[in-house]
C-alpha cells in the first residue's frame, strides 16, 4: 500500500488523526519506550558463543519463538493485515503487520533502496523478516508466558517477532539489531550512531549518543549535510546509513532552535507518538509531556533540505564524536581522547538516562550502554571496540566527548548546556579548529581538554571538580569490571580509563 493508503486506512480504524499540519497523530498506549526487559533472542547452539548474553539478550527457548511465530503468521494470514517490502542496509526487509500505522513507519523509517556495495553481500545471508502483532497478546496465540508482551530474534532465520506493545521503535530496533549482529562476520563496523559531512560526501563525522545526548539534534545541520541520524555503517569503501527516516525526539522541539525537524515534524506523512494536540485546533504542542517525555517523530529523511544522497557512500570520517548528557556536573564539555581511550569510552557508553526513555525510568540515573546501544549490539562490546580501533587507525580519524548534560553542580543545580554552545564546539571539531587549541590532561579521565575555543566563553570549558568527578570515576571503573569479564584487554583498561588517586576516593560522593 502507498503511503497515503496507509494513512486513510490508519484514521478509518480509528487510531490515528491528522495534526493541523498534516502530520498523522497515534498513541502508542503504556509502552512508550522499548521493552527492554521482554526482549529475547532464540536459543540457537550454532550462536551460543557469538552472543553477549545477559540482561539486555535473554535466551528464549527456540520452541517457544517457533510457536508464537506460527501463531502470529496464521493471524496475518487470516485477518486484515499490512505489508511492507524495503531494504535494511544491503539486506531486504519484509514487514507484515496487524496496523496499518506501523506499516506506514517501516515506509518511513527503511531504505526504498539497497547499498549497492552490500547488496550481493548480504544476500547471502538472506532477507530480514518482521511480524508484527502490537495490539495482541502472547496469550492470544494459545502460549503460556510471564508476559503479554514478547519480542524475539532470530539471528539465523533472520526473523523477528513482535506481540504487545504498539510502540513503534521496536520495528526497526530489532531488524538493525540482526544487522548488527551480522555485520562483524562481514568487516563491517555497524555503529548506533549519527553521521554528517560536507558537499561531496566529504570532511564526514560519526556522533555516537543514546537517547537524549542530542545526536539526532546535533547532526542536522544547515551548514552541513545529514548522511543519517541513527544507524551508520564504516566499511572499507565508506560510511551508509543503514535506514531512510529519522525517528527524532521530539519533547521541547523549537522551529528557532531546531527549524529542520520542527518541519519535518510538521509535515504529510510523519508520524507523531504520543504528542499533546488540541482536540479544536489540532495544533501540536511540542513542550507538553503529559504521555511521555519520550515523545517521537518519524519520518523520511529526504523530506530533511539538508539531506546527503542516501545511494552514494560518504567518505570515511575525519572525526568521530561521543555525546554524553552527564547530568552530574562531572564531565568538561569536551575533551580529546587518544585510541585507549577512544575504546574505554566506547565500550562504557556513559551517559545519563533521563525519564521517558525506557519505562520505570522516573529521574536522571548514571548509566552506561557499551558501544552507545548495547541493546542493539547483539556481541561483546570489544568485538564492535576492535572494529572502531581499526577505523580510525586506518583512517586516522580524531575521537571526542562532547558533554551535552549539565554545568555548574548537575542537574537541579546549574543549567544545561545550551545547544548553541554544543553545535558550536561541534562545528570546531569538524572543521579542524579545537584541535588547534591548547589543551591540558584531565587530572582524572586522562583526555586532554581544551582550554579555549573561539566563540567560547571560557566558563563553559572549565573542568569541573570536586566529589562529583571521582564519584562518576568510580562508577566508570565498576562498569568496566562488570562489561570487561575477561574479554576487554588491560591495555584498554589501564590505558583508557581513569585513575583515582587514595586522597580523591577518601572524598568522593554518591551519585
Amino acid at each position: 500500500m502507498t503511503r497515503l493508503s496507509l494513512i486513510e486506512e490508519s484514521i478509518r480504524n480509528g487510531v490515528a488523526k491528522l495534526s493541523q499540519a498534516g502530520a498523522l497523530i497515534v498513541e502508542t498506549g503504556r509502552f512508550t519506550g522499548r521493552a527492554a526487559d521482554r526482549r529475547y533472542i532464540a536459543d540457537r547452539p550454532e550462536i551460543a558463543s557469538t552472543v553477549n548474553w545477559g540482561a539486555g539478550n535473554k535466551k528464549i527457548d527456540l520452541d517457544f519463538k517457533t510457536q508464537l511465530l506460527n501463531g502470529v503468521q496464521a493471524k496475518l494470514e487470516n485477518g486484515t493485515s499490512y505489508q511492507y517490502k524495503g531494504w535494511v542496509g544491503g539486506f531486504a526487509v519484509e514487514v507484515n503487520s496487524t496496523s496499518p500505522w506501523h506499516t506506514l513507519f517501516a515506509t518511513n523509517m527503511f531504505r526504498e533502496q539497497p547499498i549497492d556495495s552490500l547488496k550481493e553481500l548480504c544476500a547471502k545471508y538472506g532477507s530480514i523478516r518482521i511480524f508484527h502483532d502490537p495490539y495482541g497478546t502472547v496469550a492470544d496465540h494459545g502460549l503460556k508466558f510471564d508476559s503479554d508482551t514478547v519480542i524475539i530474534l532470530d539471528p539465523v532465520e533472520l526473523t523477528v517477532v513482535i506481540v504487545g506493545t504498539a510502540y513503534a521503535g521496536e520495528i526497526k530496533k530489532s531488524a538493525f539489531s540482526l544487522c548488527n549482529y551480522l555485520f562483524p562476520e562481514m568487516g563491517i563496523f555497524p555503529m548506533h550512531a549519527s553521521a554528517n559531512c560536507t558537499t561531496g560526501g566529504q570532511n564526514s563525522s560519526v556522533l555516537f549518543g543514546l537517547s537524549g545526548t542530542g545526536k539526532t539534534t546535533l547532526s542536522a545541520s544547515n551548514d552541513r549535510l545529514l548522511i543519517g541520524d541513527d544507524e551508520i555503517i564504516w566499511s572499507k569503501t565508506g560510511l551508509s546509513n543503514l535506514e531512510g527516516g529519522c525517528y527524532a525526539k521530539l519533547i521541547n522541539l523549537s522551529e528557532k532552535a531546531e527549524p529542520e525537524i520542527f518541519n519535518a515534524a510538521n509535515s504529510f506523512g510523519t508520524i507523531l507518538e504520543n504528542v499533546v494536540v488540541d482536540e479544536k485546533s489540532r495544533q501540536v504542542d511540542f513542550t507538553k509531556d503529559d504521555k511521555t517525555e519520550n515523545t517521537r517523530g518519524s519520518y523520511d529523511i529526504t523530506i530533511l533540505e539538508n539531506c546527503y544522497n542516501q545511494n552514494i557512500e560518504a567518505a570515511k570520517p575525519n572525526t568521530v564524536v561521543f555525546l554524553t548528557a552527564d547530568a552530574f556536573g562531572a564531565l568538561p564539555a569536551v575533551a580529546k581522547l587518544d585510541s585507549w581511550q577512544a575504546q574505554y569510552h566506547f565500550i562504557s557508553g556513559y551517559t545519563a538516562k533521563v525519564a521517558g526513555t525506557e519505562l520505570g525510568v522516573t529521574e536522571p540515573e548514571a548509566t552506561f550502554s557499551s558501544c552507545f546501544g548495547a541493546p542493539f549490539m547483539p556481541r561483546h562490546p570489544s568485538e564492535y571496540a576492535k572494529l572502531l580501533a581499526d577505523c580510525i587507525a586506518e583512517n586516522n580519524s580524531s575521537v571526542w566527548l562532547l558533554n551535552t548534560g549539565w554545568t555548574n553542580g548537575g542537574y537541579g543545580k546549574g543549567p544545561r548546556f545550551p545547544i548553541r554552545i554544543s553545535r558550536e564546539l561541534l562545528k570546531a571539531i569538524q572543521d579542524g579548529t579545537l584541535d588547534k587549541q591548547e589543551m591540558i590532561k584531565h587530572p582524572v579521565f586522562g583526555f586532554m581538554v581544551p582550554t579555549t575555543c573561539p566563540g567560547i566563553d571560557e566558563s563553559y570549558l572549565k573542568i569541573p571538580t570536586g566529589p562529583a568527578v571521582t564519584a562518576l570515576a568510580t562508577k566508570f571503573i565498576e562498569n568496566m569490571a562488570r562489561v570487561g569479564q575477561g574479554s576487554v584487554s588491560n591495555e584498554v583498561i589501564l590505558k583508557g580509563g581513569p585513575a583515582i588517586s587514595d586522597s580523591e576516593n577518601s572524598t568522593s560522593a554518591t551519585l
